[in-house]
């Protein structure tokens, strides 16, 4: 009996991991908190759990490993945002509460490594697969930018925004997107506009406004298309990209719901119509072939619809 128990102890000891594991938690603001009376950044993992490849190999080749504890677990207080295709992993509440978090920080794709300083701003991070060479630089380059924030928040004015901006000018593109916090942050020191961030902080607070709308249309593509029509009018240039982004997929969305239902010649041209506004929301160099098939495909609206209800009658 004695040695069997020795033999399962030997055992468990054996598969049992070599080191502590890091300290994750789902709670960002808590976090943050505690961040800033560690005097740590935090560094938040924006993942699909149990669907995306690229976040399933990252959690695995990098953040479960010795190496990395070793490397990152002085400095950092680590938050995981899950978005997994099975909810019921997390539970609604916090799927819905980090849906929000994606949303806010404008997370495109999956996995997206944001690396936060205590008062909420991006001074790092990278977006998709990532080996734990490339991990590292970005970490230590967020480090950095994390004791120039530090030091900026015990400045004011303009010295303060362009230290500031000096951070935020550093981040890739994919990142900068992220940064709503501290756009904000360097508009409101530089009363003087030294670093020329003033309009990008109302473009953002323009685009907010925008999504506000958007989102109390509550998924009515018609009064959506109506709100980013509007908003064309009077966009700040920064903006114009994405809200023609996001007119292209309402268009689309609207597309597809009346190809459904199609069975007369007038909504066919009422279709033909909606796929001309949507060539104008395609990259200059792709518009005139796009238009070219949109005017192809409807050339002939009675062959169109004979096509639909064949297509219809196909599915049934």
């Amino acid at each position: 009996m004695l040695k069997n128990i020795l033999y399962l102890t030997g055992l468990a000891a054996a598969v049992a991991p070599a080191f502590a594991a890091l300290d994750w938690t789902t709670d960002l603001d808590a976090a943050r908190n505690r961040a800033a009376a560690e005097g740590k950044s935090v560094l938040v993992d924006f993942t699909g759990s149990d669907w995306c490849g690229y976040c399933i190999q990252l959690k695995k080749n990098v953040f479960d490993t010795p190496e990395f504890e070793a490397f990152a677990k002085n400095d950092f207080i680590f938050v995981e945002i899950d978005v997994p295709s099975d909810i019921n992993r997390i539970g609604k509440e916090l799927y819905n509460k980090n849906q929000q978090l994606c949303l806010q920080y404008k997370i495109s794709g999956f996995p997206t490594i944001l690396i936060l300083s205590p008062e909420g701003y991006v001074v790092g991070g990278f977006v998709g697969g990532s080996n734990m060479a490339r991990t590292k630089d970005c970490l230590t380059a967020a480090k950095a930018n994390a004791q120039k924030v530090a030091q900026a928040t015990k400045l004011q004015g303009s010295t303060k925004a362009k230290l500031l901006a000096e951070v935020h000018a550093s981040l890739p593109q994919d990142l900068k997107v992220a940064n709503a916090a501290m756009v904000k942050a360097i508009a409101e020191a530089d009363t003087d506009n030294v670093t020329g961030m003033k309009d990008a902080a109302a473009a953002a607070a323009q685009m907010q406004q925008i999504q506000a709308k958007l989102k109390a249309t509550r998924g009515n593509a018609q009064k959506a298309l109506s709100i980013v029509n509007e908003a064309l009018e009077t966009a700040y240039p920064i903006n114009r990209e994405e809200l023609l982004m996001t007119k292209g997929q309402i268009i689309m969305a609207l597309v597809n719901s009346k190809l459904q239902v199609a069975d007369s010649i007038e909504e066919i041209e009422e279709i033909q119509l909606l796929m001309l506004e949507l060539v104008e929301c395609a990259p200059a160099d792709r518009k005139e072939t796009f238009r070219k098939k949109v005017e192809k495909d409807f050339g002939d609206p009675a062959a169109m619809l004979e096509k639909i209800r064949k297509q219809r009658a196909l599915r049934r």
